[in-house]
């Protein structure tokens, strides 16, 4: 595709649907005509709709060759590469939390347009509660249980950790830390049967030390909740995303993915 760079794009959700005069927190809501709208932009854009260890795969293949084995002159992608991802744009949708709506609400819209995503679930509240957001105010809602999980994953959803009990990371001790990222993993394998490669930091809350026992845990890459794309030399451990809120509607969301991909 005239040897052009791939585009990489991350987006952030948390719950699908309106929410109530008692939320603490409406920007973690989207409305499911919105999430719908969003998508279907995305797709007269030309994105295609992947994964985190899709996205992981293909920016591998593009920018370090590990996939084809196929290098240009001056270590540039070979022409395999550039032919089959060059100029391409890419969209990865995520979920943090693991909230019950993801399923009762986005779901339906995600296989209605024929893309997929990635849930971050909060492994120690499976089938429960909101715990941390209640004890921060916020209103009650309904985690994802396990069946649902499994549904999801079986259509090709990936599932991803976002620790045990959602925890800021860098106030709590390293030894703490590492184990709510490797216990979350560890859960999630087990439950599903299947590998878990990715973590979303709770609340964006890292630091280099959280990094590094993150990596230490066994996982491919994590997401923070600072705003950009995934580039050349991007730190796959401070993975940047595009966050959508309850007021984002599609000329702002247009506007996002405009700013985002012009100036980052």
């Amino acid at each position: 595709m005239d040897g052009k760079k791939p585009k990489f794009i991350i987006l952030l959700y948390h719950k699908i649907g309106n929410y109530t005069e008692k939320s603490k927190f409406p920007g973690l809501y989207v409305r499911e005509a919105d999430f719908d709208a969003q998508i279907n932009y995305l797709k007269k854009k030309g994105f295609k709709f992947v994964s985190l260890s899709r996205l992981k795969t293909l920016y591998d293949c593009y920018y370090q060759e590990i996939s084809t084995g196929e290098t240009g002159k001056g270590g540039k992608p070979g022409a395999a590469a550039k032919a089959s991802d060059g100029g391409q744009k890419y969209a990865a949708i995520t979920f943090d939390d693991g909230s019950k709506s993801v399923y009762s609400k986005g779901f339906k819209v995600l296989k209605d347009n024929g893309v997929n995503a990635t849930v971050f679930m909060v492994s120690g509240l499976i089938g429960g509660l909101n715990e941390w957001d209640i004890g921060n105010g916020e209103e009650i809602d309904e985690m994802l249980g396990l069946p649902e999980l499994k549904e999801m994953r079986e259509y090709g959803i990936e599932i991803g950790a976002h620790t045990r009990t959602h925890p800021h990371l860098t106030r709590v001790s390293p030894r703490e830390a590492y184990n709510e990222m490797a216990s979350s993993r560890e859960d999630l394998e087990k439950l599903l049967g299947v590998n878990i490669n990715f973590l979303a930091y709770p609340y964006g809350d890292y630091d280099e030390s959280v990094k590094q026992l993150a990596k230490k845990a066994g996982f491919e890459g994590a997401c923070t909740t600072k705003t950009g794309i995934v580039k050349k030399g991007a730190d796959f451990f401070a993975l940047r995303r595009v966050a959508v809120r309850h007021n984002t509607n599609l000329f702002k969301f247009k506007r996002k993915i405009f700013k985002v991909s012009h100036f980052y």
